[in-house]
């Protein structure tokens, strides 16, 4: 019986099957089956079962074809006139984009001047004390508040007399604290002066002062009730970020309360300025509320800042006497140390490092200066933001740093650079690449003389605002942020070993239980030039401008050096002391010890040996040079115009008001404009022990031969070169005529924004021994590895 023969009904589904159906195969009579086909299409509805769940309803509505098929027609249509309705609204916003293009590349000084409402600082320093609670997580109650533990960690200054306690405020900042003890004959007479270095925490700074004088200071004062604790008469603000300065206002407000409110029947402690003060500010403490001058930058604007300083000058420093009788009793921080300022204008317009070292300043004589005969003087460096131990602040308040300048993010670019492309030295890198140089030259007195062969290194400590060492360390050994120019394999090993020896030991010290964690400071100078990326590009810079002036020397001169005037200068590589661990090659070791056990060598020998090992891992694994009697590639013409801008040139402020308020060079708008200075570009490679180059001519004779020649050039009269200029400067346009020969035609302002002419094409004068010699231009170099002899290699190549 089939579906059709039940009175013209559509039945789909038969129940009960004869045995005789066509298509059927029913061997089991006594068994009721489904059909196996049908000759209608089914209608689903006659399958259903209601009533329908709501799940079970839309199930079927959503496989409906006559629903489904004109909504899906629907959609696409609607999809189709939505995407054109956007595009048309597209539009006007894509034109808006490229007109708000140059200021959203500039959102970092947006940010920067929005952040200094009291809305942003009101956040910005209320989240901080919510993740430095966290961060500290459950103390025991006599332990003092903080990231890191610190009580127990001095450093010495000048012996007896002032110390720097490091203390940590928010999250990962951290202040510093100087004292000035006084001398012999007046301990337990006159208190401890204290020096503040950024106070962003006051709560947690006053916590710490008290405990600091506690543990090391109060047991002199036991005879004497009327001296309760270090006196703190000034704060010096590296810039004036929220984490640096949000603690100054109350700070200074309870100090103002405490000692306005003292008994006046105490003995009458003056406070001034000492022999800093001189005649012209006799009452520079005096006059300000609770005898606290606040310094700052003077362009900085630093809040409650009271007293605004200059780059080259020295911070007034605090002094306490008493007159009893008729002698008279001084703790006079101005005899023992002093306080330079270094203006670093990157990380903000005005942003400083002081410079503390242990002797007075140059215009204080005093027979009782503690410092004044210190034959190993000490730089201390507060560097704030602007220096990190492994790495450096933003660039917040540069010159925006264009994509095609940093090479970086895109190393492609620099293969279009030549000796006619703009450089721009106050933008991004460049600038915080500059301020590093700054330092490292300033952290002297004065830049060392020709006959110096010491190097100042040695004697300074870096103390940054952050603890961001572990971080910055580890972020060198991610590939993404290392350059091809910049890899390990292409320095020394002991580079490389140094680096990863200072993680290791900063993140074993950061990794301490909470309440035991150790700070990561100081870092001596030495071993910031070898550990932090921006001082080695500051030393490849200087390669890159070594083999350049040899090359000058050798094919450009048209003089030469006199064999009576040659240098006697031999440079000296100090081992460093401070190294937690020492690498070594263990080929070279095993050596050492199989000839002291057999009796080849004395144990003196072998002690002399053994100490010469680690210089070995000084030596690059792969030599490499320039090709000889080549001329540089355009490219690495532009890498040593750009090395002498950096080493030999100081910092420029932002504007030219700032420069005259800071005493700094002013902002040039040509590249052929800066102003280099010999002194400064010999002094920077003697930092980075590169004036051994030169053969039998030493390096800074040929330097002073290209200043020479540089000026008696007949093409630098015809650039209205004026005559009377210091000899020690010369402007960067007339260097690059000399050493590469290229044009003094800077790319003209108009080029900056036109897109076709933002790389103009090399131009050399015709003049020039550039392009009348014959020589080849070549971006080439020789590399010298026999895999025999090189201790890496050893044992994977097989001798014949």
């Amino acid at each position: 019986m089939s579906p059709q023969s039940k009175g013209g009904e559509d039945l789909e589904v038969v129940l009960e099957a004869e045995k005789a159906t066509n298509g059927v195969d029913l061997n089991n009579a006594s068994t009721s089956i489904k059909t196996a086909y049908y000759t209608r299409q089914p209608k689903r509805s006659s399958f259903l079962k209601y009533p329908l769940t709501l799940s079970q309803r839309i199930r079927e509505y959503r496989h409906n074809r006559c629903i489904m098929a004109p909504l899906a027609y629907t959609v696409i249509i609607a999809l189709i006139v939505t995407a054109f309705v956007g595009l048309l609204l597209a539009l006007p916003q894509f034109l808006l984009g490229i007109l708000l293009a140059p200021l959203l590349r500039r959102q970092k000084w947006i940010v920067q001047f929005l952040y200094q409402n009291s809305i942003a600082r009101w956040g910005h320093i209320n989240i901080m004390k919510v993740a430095g609670k966290k961060n500290q997580g459950a103390t025991k109650s006599e332990e003092l508040p903080g990231h890191s533990q610190t009580i127990n960690q001095r450093i010495t200054v000048v012996p007896g007399r002032v110390y720097i306690h490091p203390i940590p405020q928010f999250i990962d900042n951290i202040a510093y604290l100087i004292v000035s003890c006084p001398p012999r004959e007046a301990v337990g007479k006159l208190p401890v002066l204290g020096v503040l270095v950024d106070c962003g925490e006051d709560a947690i700074f006053e916590a710490h002062l008290e405990g600091i004088y506690k543990k090391y200071y109060a047991c002199f004062y036991t005879q004497n009730k009327d001296i309760e604790g270090i006196e703190l008469h000034a704060i010096l603000c590296t810039h004036r970020h929220h984490d640096h300065t949000a603690g100054v206002g109350a700070l200074v407000k309870e100090l103002t309360m405490k000692r306005n409110g003292e008994s006046k029947a105490k003995k009458p402690i003056l406070v001034n300025a000492g022999r800093s003060g001189g005649d012209s500010q006799p009452k520079l403490y005096e006059e300000n509320p609770g005898n606290v001058i606040v310094v700052g930058g003077a362009v900085e604007q630093v809040p409650y800042c009271n007293l605004y300083v200059q780059n080259g000058c020295f911070v007034p420093l605090p002094c306490l006497s008493l007159r009893n009788d008729d002698t008279t009793l001084e703790n006079d921080m101005n005899a023992t140390i002093s306080i330079e300022v270094i203006g670093v204008p990157s990380h903000t317009r005005g942003s400083v490092v002081f410079a503390l070292r242990s002797r007075p300043a140059p215009d204080i004589v005093s027979s009782s200066a503690v410092g004044a005969n210190v034959s190993h003087s000490q730089t201390h460096l507060f560097t704030g933001d602007a220096i990190f131990t492994g790495g450096a602040g933003a660039p917040f308040e540069a010159d925006l740093e264009r994509s095609r300048d940093n090479f970086l993010k895109n190393p492609k670019k620099l293969k279009s650079k030549n000796g006619n492309s703009l450089i721009r030295p106050q933008a991004g890198s460049l600038s915080t690449e500059r301020c590093f140089a700054e330092v490292m030259l300033r952290a002297s007195d004065q830049y060392p003389s020709e006959s110096s062969s010491g190097s100042s290194t040695q004697t300074t400590l870096l103390y940054p605002g952050h603890e961001y060492t572990t971080d910055l360390l580890m972020r060198q050994f991610d590939q993404k942020t290392i350059t091809q120019d910049g890899h390990w394999v292409r320095m020394a090993p002991s580079t490389f070993f140094e680096t990863a020896s200072h993680y290791l030991t900063s993140a074993h010290r950061r990794a301490l239980p909470q309440g035991q964690k150790l700070l990561t400071i100081p870092t001596p100078l030495d071993k910031e030039m070898i550990v932090n990326p921006n001082f080695r590009t500051l030393k490849r810079r200087g390669e890159h401008l070594v083999n350049a002036i040899l090359l000058w020397y050798e094919f450009g001169a048209e003089n030469r050096v006199p064999a009576e005037n040659r240098s006697m200068f031999t440079p000296t590589n100090k081992r460093r002391k401070d190294s937690i661990f020492t690498t070594v090659y263990s080929n070279d070791l095993n050596t050492i010890l199989q000839d002291l056990r057999s009796g080849k060598i004395d144990p003196v020998s072998a002690a002399d040996q053994i100490e010469a090992l680690e210089s070995k891992l000084d030596e690059n694994l792969i030599a490499r040079r320039p090709i000889p009697s080549t001329l540089p590639s355009h490219k690495n013409v532009y890498l040593g115009i750009l090395a002498m801008t950096v080493l030999g040139s100081a910092p420029a402020a932002v504007t030219l008001s700032d420069a005259n308020i800071m005493n700094m060079a002013a902002p040039v708008e040509s590249t052929d404009e800066i102003l280099i200075s010999k002194s400064r570009l010999i002094s920077a490679l003697r930092q980075f022990g590169l004036l051994s180059g030169g053969g039998s001519v030493h390096l800074e004779d040929i330097i002073a031969l290209l200043w020479d020649e540089s000026r008696l050039d007949n093409k630098s009269k015809e650039h209205d070169v004026e005559s009377s200029i210091d000899n020690d400067l010369i402007e960067l346009g007339l260097l690059k005529l000399s050493m590469f020969g290229v044009a003094l035609n800077q790319p003209s302002w108009f080029s900056k924004y036109c897109v076709p002419c933002i790389q103009p094409k090399p131009d050399y004068d015709e003049n020039s021994w550039v392009t009348t010699c014959k020589l080849k231009r070549t971006n080439g170099e020789l590399q010298k590895h026999d895999p025999k002899t090189c201790l890496l290699c050893q044992g994977v190549v097989s001798s014949p």
